[in-house]
């Protein structure tokens, strides 16, 4: 079974050593952001182990799986969904996810190609395209080994 961990790992990879995300904001380890959009890297002059990066990671993960624990749409849906969720929440932020109004309509009414759809309908999608397809996928068939066989 494909774990969030799992999944993050292979989506954001590991740095040891801070660097700029595709979205300005300085960042380390397992796409742990450490400090605002548009930082210089001169002020993070430090390297995290993976152990660390994990640890952080750890942390990040425990806040979105309870921020989400409180939207009715979310619950409902079967534990591969939840975690493609969990992962859209890492990368873009509750607030960023909160902004797929259509896809999470869909995803409430069980529209599994609405929800897909919508997700690859977006500005996200046009920044990852090969996250957001593989992402799109598992919204619409449940089955995150069906599309992360031998890659995770």
């Amino acid at each position: 079974m494909t774990t969030l961990f799992d999944l993050l790992k292979f989506e954001e990879g590991y740095r040891a050593y801070p660097y700029i995300c595709s979205e300005g904001y300085p960042t380390v380890g397992i796409g742990t952001k450490i400090g605002p959009k548009g930082a210089s890297l001169d002020n993070y002059l430090f390297t995290v182990s993976k152990n660390v990066a994990k640890a952080m990671l750890e942390d990040d993960v425990q806040k979105v799986i309870e921020c989400l624990a409180r939207a009715e749409w979310y619950i409902y849906l079967n534990k591969d969904r939840q975690i493609i969720i969990q992962s859209m929440v890492y990368q873009m932020g509750s607030l960023g996810v909160a902004k797929f109004k259509n896809m999470i309509a869909a995803l409430s009414a069980k529209d599994w190609q609405r929800a897909h759809d919508e997700a690859l309908d977006s500005l996200w999608a046009r920044q990852t395209p090969e996250r957001a397809k593989r992402h799109a996928q598992v919204l619409l068939n449940g089955d995150l080994m069906e599309v992360y066989k031998g890659l995770v």
